[in-house]
């Protein structure tokens, strides 16, 4: 499945979370938004969310389930 962030245009909501900074495919997004020419972009509603490897680099450990 394909990362698919968001072009956020104007103010956005401060109290809702809206980057998965953790997720696997975080740095593709980026790489997709400043090539776009994005002031900021949302991974609100993307359905490739990932962080096993997040994980897995944070702690150390492959098995976390």
């Amino acid at each position: 499945m394909e990362p698919r962030p968001m072009l956020v245009k104007g103010n956005r909501e401060s109290d809702r979370p809206y980057r998965k900074v953790d997720c696997d495919r975080y740095g593709e997004c980026l790489d997709l938004a400043l090539h776009s020419r994005w002031s900021d972009f949302s991974c609100s509603e993307c359905p490739a969310y990932t962080r096993t490897r997040f994980i897995e680099q944070a702690t150390g450990v492959d098995d976390y389930w």
